[in-house]
């Protein structure tokens, strides 16, 4: 079977497994010769709502291009690997065997890695010699069918609203993939179809909740499902203002009450408890971001779902979704990075106790850097012995620091776009002289870093003499 490119404006969303069935082992395995010699690490996610990574292992390809791999699954599950500008996908079911196709190798230029508005082409993995009823066969065919509708009848479904030919496309879909005896094809096809009846009402139609939302569970695995989910519960606190019952939910919220909003969800909204509770989830997540609500209260709510009230999955959810939300905030501690000097020296922010540190993600090459460093440059001597300076810059081979720049040059094997999503440069964190993040960001060089800098210190300076000065008074 030929890779099949994805084509269609439904974004699939990774999954992993959220139930408690018992796990069987999957086996992937095959031939891909442009590959020899190459590692590609393939994923899961936790939930759709924090979007965790786990990680299932790597796929090596040795000198011939043969590559093996065996991990376990509970559920059927929707695996994916970012690799050479692709988002390969591929739904694994627990105690299968595949053998992939690997789309055609590429080689992407540094300045095509670098540029934070490239996204991956997402692709569906090829199967050699599938099943006629493989799952990923089936949901293949399936996208194919939609997209040529959608595309056909956009103007009409998605600008005009027309109901009715929402139906015909419903019914030309059901005629052309008749009922299976595979549940989990049978539950995309009835949310993809739902997606499609979205467009008429946005989701806010009573009859359409009842439909596909409020008489069932949360369908964790299912991007089908995750994807509708995601649109029709979109910043759900900030629909709820505009409700009668307005000032009493954003008292709710503002004051951490999730127990009430719990209640109210379940008995006002007439939600299952499963999903009253994956719809405050991710309405916290989505108010956190919005900044009409109050944060502390937001992520103090996150913090009580502990309770028996909560299963242990959503509990998990709750500790991922707050890890995001504070992610490189100032007071947290900056995530642990590797670093080398040019001499191969490793470098710790330890190394440099009650001191401040200036971590500048920068690039020598790059002539807009080094207008930043020649300014860094000249601060450092302001400030000299008051704060500490990493530099760390792409890994080039023979560079030297013939401007004499201030600060350490150093190198990483860690993927800063992960650590400190820095997507472009320059890009700079303060540390403050506790080790946690000061300033996150902080100004660059020549983006105001001196005033900033000077008045931190000065306020450490009247902090110091108030102390002294309460000292001498006693």
């Amino acid at each position: 079977m030929s890779i099949k490119i994805l084509k269609t404006a439904f974004v699939i969303i990774c999954l992993s497994v959220a139930g408690v069935a018992l796990s069987a082992p999957v086996k992937i395995s095959g031939k891909a010769a442009e590959y020899a010699h190459n590692s590609i690490e393939l994923n899961i996610y936790h939930d759709f709502i924090s979007e965790e990574t786990i990680r299932l292992g790597d796929i090596r390809f040795n000198a011939e291009g043969f590559f093996e791999i065996e991990f376990d699954l509970t559920e059927i599950s929707l695996c994916f690997a970012d690799f050479d500008g692709y988002h390969g996908m591929i739904y694994l079911e627990p105690g299968k065997s595949y053998q992939l196709l690997f789309p055609p190798k590429r080689k992407l230029t540094e300045a095509q890695k670098r540029n934070p508005f490239t996204k991956p082409e997402p692709v569906w993995f090829g199967i050699s010699k599938p099943a006629n009823n493989d799952l990923n066969i089936l949901i293949q065919q399936f996208e194919m069918a939609y997209s040529k509708y959608e595309n056909e009848y956009f103007d009409q479904i998605f600008v005009n609203q027309s109901g009715s030919l929402v139906d015909t496309v419903k019914q030309k879909l059901s005629r052309e993939f008749p009922k299976t005896s595979n549940s989990f094809f049978e539950s995309h096809k009835l949310y993809r179809k739902a997606n499609l009846e979205f467009a008429l009402h946005q989701g806010k139609s009573t009859t359409f909740t009842e439909s596909y939302f409020r008489n069932t569970k949360p369908v964790y695995n299912l991007g089908a499902y995750s994807n509708l989910f995601n649109q029709v519960f979109l910043n759900y606190f900030s629909f709820l203002e505009n409700t009668t019952h307005h000032t009493v939910i954003k008292n709710m919220i503002n004051t951490a009450k999730l127990q009430l909003l719990d209640e109210y969800f379940q008995k006002e909204l007439n939600f299952n408890k499963e999903l009253a509770h994956w719809v405050l989830l991710k309405s916290i997540k989505d108010a956190y971001y919005s900044g009409n609500f109050n944060k502390a209260a937001l992520l103090k709510m996150l913090d009580q779902v502990k309770t028996l009230e909560w299963s242990s999955y959503e509990q998990k959810t709750a500790l991922l979704i707050r890890k995001k939300l504070t992610y490189l905030t100032s007071g947290t501690l900056p995530p642990s990075i590797s670093l080398k000097d040019l001499t191969g020296k490793t470098v710790r922010f330890s190394d440099f106790p009650n001191t401040y540190i200036y971590l500048h993600f920068t690039d020598p090459k790059n002539s807009v850097c080094r207008q930043h460093l020649d300014a860094l440059k000249t601060i450092a001597g302001r400030y000299k012995g008051k704060i500490a300076i990493i530099n760390v810059i792409p890994e080039q081979a023979n560079f030297k620091n013939t401007a004499e720049w201030a600060g350490i040059f150093a190198t990483t094997g860690n993927n800063i776009k992960e650590t400190y999503k820095v997507k472009t440069v320059p890009n700079s964190f303060l540390i403050g002289k506790d080790g946690k993040l000061l300033l996150s960001p902080a100004p660059n060089p020549i983006d105001g870093l001196d005033r900033q800098l000077g008045q931190i210190l000065k306020s450490d300076h009247l902090k110091e003499f108030q102390k002294q000065g309460g000292q001498n008074v006693r």
